[in-house]
């Protein structure tokens, strides 16, 4: 899938916080269908087809986990909304608020490497790369990671932007994540960054405060992989999981977040999201496929109607989703698939200076009427499919 992930959504800069098969032949078809829509069973590895591994079309050399999608079964993030949901009491007003704040920013592609580069770039360690000790440089080291012996491909490098994400899932199935990173020697040695968590890559995803401090550097402690919206998803035309959600501000934390700090509270709380909320669009299926909107548009919009989005993290759009980083191509000398996927959709480049890049944007802001379709569930793990 990819050995090295993008903005958390947004075209707009806010460094706060640290997706087919069209049935022709039914038989084989139809199996690999099922495999990507439907969670496996309790305790099987989730192991998708090899449409969904780009890396390997372009020849950047992988292990096997790096073609699976990440988390267990049980996840909130691979566990799709039940037919009939809990709908929180103040679901209408936490939505008139996040849409008060505007339309959902457009994800960019184009941009890995440069200052505008918020992704969240994932590599994936082989026994064979260089090893490097973990050494965190912040006011803060968690002492679950530090000192921690890693590989690290040595192509490999932080997002291009302040929070300098970086992510790289060992051989063990540890996933480490990292905020602020610096770019790693070629050849071994200190690899720091001001902090970092760790996770299992067929856990759930989810993290922790308390030692020994599990989980990812977003601000609900989600993995850095949760929720992203992966190119060989869109290029099959199934996101099999939920979304990652950034908000402009939110107020205190609900399951499946961890507690948070205060860096990014809404000033004013009322009705403000919380970390960790769980947004939904009432659609159906059917009145989605009915839309005269792009198909990429339409597969993003399957995936919030069938597993919704968790708030994971907050910054200065007024909502925005994650995307893949292009930086887990790049890093290896590769094209940037989103900008080949955007130019084969239709998406028009705009030239930024700021960073001399043409940039490609998904943009939904006009894909529904958020105001009328978006819902909030009720906290908690009730809502999902048994």
């Amino acid at each position: 899938m990819y050995e090295g992930l993008p903005p958390r959504g947004g075209d707009t800069e806010y460094p706060r916080g640290a997706m087919r098969v069209r049935l022709a032949v039914l038989g084989l078809i139809s199996a690999a269908a099922l495999i990507i829509l439907w969670p496996p069973a309790a305790g099987a590895r989730h192991a998708l087809p090899s449409a969904f591994c780009v890396l390997d079309k372009l020849g950047i050399r992988h292990p096997a986990t790096a073609c699976r999608r990440p988390f267990s079964r049980t996840s909130p993030f691979n566990r799709p909304v039940r037919r009939h949901p809990n709908v929180a009491a103040n679901s209408a007003h936490i939505v008139k608020r996040v849409v008060g704040w505007g339309p959902p920013a457009a994800s960019y592609a184009g941009a890995a490497g440069t200052l505008k580069d918020w992704s969240h770039p994932v590599y994936f360690g082989r026994p064979s790369n260089p090893v490097y000790t973990i050494h965190q440089t912040g006011s803060w080291a968690n002492p679950d990671i530090e000192g921690r012996r890693i590989h690290i491909p040595a192509s490999a490098r932080p997002a291009g932007g302040a929070d300098a994400a970086f992510s790289v899932v060992e051989p063990d199935g540890w996933e480490y994540d990292f905020w602020r990173a610096r770019r790693p020697g070629r050849n071994g040695g200190r690899f720091t960054a001001d902090f970092g968590r760790r996770g299992r890559w067929d856990g759930d995803g989810l993290g922790t405060s308390r030692p020994p401090h599990r989980g990812g550097t977003t601000a609900a402690a989600f993995s850095n992989a949760a929720g992203i919206i992966r190119v060989s998803e869109m290029k099959a035309g199934v996101i099999p999981h939920a979304l990652f959600m950034s908000v402009n501000c939110y107020n205190g934390d609900v399951w499946p977040a961890d507690t948070v700090g205060t860096s990014g509270r809404c000033s004013d709380p009322r009705n403000a999201p919380a970390m960790g909320q769980h947004f939904w669009l009432d659609m159906s299926r059917r009145r989605i496929d009915r839309l005269s909107v792009p198909l990429w548009q339409k597969i993003i919009l399957r995936a919030m109607a069938k597993y919704g989005m968790y708030v994971g993290d907050d910054g200065g759009a007024a909502w925005a989703l994650q995307i893949e980083s292009g930086d887990n191509y790049t890093s290896f000398g590769k094209r940037d698939p989103w900008v080949t996927y955007a130019k084969a959709h239709g998406i028009h480049g705009s030239y930024d200076s700021a960073i001399n890049r043409t940039l490609y944007h998904f943009n939904l802001q006009h894909a529904v009427n958020w105001g009328r379709n978006l819902k909030v569930l009720a906290p908690g793990r009730h809502h999902h499919r048994q």
